[in-house]
């Protein structure tokens, strides 16, 4: 049975979807953390708010963010003592030309590529096929499942045939699109499609992210060296349980993995 959602809890959750997937899937920019840092991005999220999980992990990504602007000598909205009209842009603009900030962005990038994407094999790799294929093996029959419900959606990856997929931060962005539509045909009162999108989002959670998301969870607490992807990795495992409740499957603590309740 799927719990329904109202329109404005759907585009929370799609917003939080997209934003960890790109994290997961796009290497560290100066840019881009600079401006996270700057609006204070991960001070917290419009869903999963009660998930313990996902509470840690905003705040080691803020933590990050706020050792960061303090060694660049900044200062973040929402900051002690600091006008809360502090100007994002300005503040990303000086965290971009900080030699300290951009210091620790390399560093982070340099951990994305270690973790995620590895000189051999990656400590914590993002790809479904390296849990689930005999021998890690990748373009399986995993992959393919996940391409063709991309497909069903005129959905495909920009290197076809030359990245797999089944990338978590790929999929991630796939159920930001899924809930997109179903929040879309709540919207315009096409109650059948909204639940279809709905039970397809439960099957592919169910299929190709919950079964080995503990896992990788697991392997981003142990090789993370930053509170920042230690953040990213609790906020993902813990959006992906607190969203997988809608459809009647819990984390079980003990066993370490998803279930179904019945």
């Amino acid at each position: 049975m799927n719990t329904p959602l109202h329109p404005e809890e759907l585009a929370a959750a799609e917003v939080c979807f997209a934003s960890v997937g790109a994290l997961l899937y796009a290497e560290p920019s100066v840019e881009t953390v600079a401006e996270a840092v700057a609006s204070r991005q991960f001070a917290e999220a419009p869903y999963a708010a009660d998930n313990a999980w996902a509470c840690r992990g905003l705040e080691q990504l803020d933590q990050w963010g706020a050792e960061a602007a303090e060694a660049a000598g900044a200062q973040t909205a929402g900051d002690a003592g600091t006008p809360e009209a502090l100007d994002p842009a300005a503040t990303a603009a000086l965290l971009a030309a900080s030699p300290a900030f951009v210091e620790r962005v390399d560093a982070l990038r340099r951990e994305w590529l270690r973790l995620f994407v590895g000189l051999g094999t990656p400590e914590a790799s993002c790809l479904e096929s390296f849990y689930v294929e005999p021998n890690s093996h990748m373009f399986g029959q995993n992959t393919l499942a996940v391409r063709a419900a991309y497909k069903r959606h005129g959905l495909q990856v920009e290197r076809l045939h030359a990245e797999p997929d089944d990338h978590l931060g790929l999929m991630l962005g796939f159920v930001a699109h899924l809930i997109a539509a179903e929040r879309a045909a709540l919207e315009a009162g096409d109650a059948d499609r909204a639940a279809a999108l709905a039970d397809e989002q439960r099957v592919f959670l169910a299929d190709h992210i919950l079964p080995w998301l503990a896992v990788w969870h697991y392997a981003v607490a142990k090789h993370g060296r930053t509170a920042y992807f230690r953040g990213v990795g609790d906020f993902t495992f813990g959006l992906a349980a607190c969203y997988a409740e809608r459809f009647n499957i819990r984390f079980d603590e003990e066993a370490r993995v998803f279930k179904q309740r019945r």
